[in-house]
């Protein structure tokens, strides 16, 4: 199913690449959303003080609270994104932004937000029956990270879910393709499995049947 699924990512990449206008209305989010999350994600990073503790939240508002809109929203800035290196790649300072992949993401996984509550509910909520698919669909958008520097809270949170959600995030998390051979994912696994064992037995214990659950299905392919 996942190499399908790749396989079919792959035709519609290479077909919007050859195309300078494609239509998104079947998708689960619209194009104009993904540029008013562009608009303030801009906007924010410039700004300091209460100004960009008020861009933030309308920033992490706009943010899509399902797996599937997500994924669709980064698919539509990934393909924009394409097309404007494409139109400018000749200019003398240019300066392409193809090369940082998931910058809403690696954004997310840092910040520090007020709502701690809406914050891990939104970010559980995108994760949730993820698989990995392509460079923008991996990692579980990163949200390792908060299992590695805010332990405690995250895990108090994570547990409110039921546990098949539960293992659904943890799957997203380390789902690729080749996860016996992969070092730095045996690494952070190891890491993420150690601290949370410190706080919540229950969630390691669902951390490490997700992680069997990824090392048996690639050796049965």
């Amino acid at each position: 199913m996942k190499s399908k699924l790749l396989i079919l990512f792959l035709l519609i990449y290479n077909l919007c690449s050859s195309q300078t206008d494609i239509d998104f209305s079947k998708l689960s989010i619209t194009e104009s959303r993904v540029d008013s999350i562009n608009l303030y994600f801009n906007k924010l990073l410039k700004s300091e003080g209460e100004k960009k503790k008020e861009l933030e939240k309308l920033f992490f508002e706009l943010l899509p609270n399902t797996h599937s809109e997500m994924s669709d929203a980064i698919y539509i800035d990934s393909w924009k994104k394409n097309l404007e290196w494409k139109k400018n790649k000749h200019k003398k300072d240019f300066v392409p932004k193809l090369y940082v992949v998931n910058p809403w993401v690696k954004y997310l996984s840092s910040m520090d937000y007020y709502d701690k509550d809406a914050y891990y509910q939104k970010y559980f909520n995108i994760c949730i029956g993820g698989e990995y698919g392509a460079d923008y669909l991996r990692a579980g958008f990163e949200i390792y990270e908060r299992f590695l520097s805010d332990t405690k809270t995250a895990c108090e949170k994570l547990k409110k879910l039921t546990d098949k959600e539960i293992e659904s995030i943890f799957y997203f998390i380390f789902d690729e393709t080749h996860p016996e051979h992969n070092e730095e994912n045996i690494s952070l696994y190891n890491e993420m499995l150690l601290k949370i064992k410190k706080v919540n037995l229950k969630l390691s214990e669902l951390l490490e049947k997700s992680y069997k659950r990824i090392i048996m299905e690639q050796r049965n392919h």
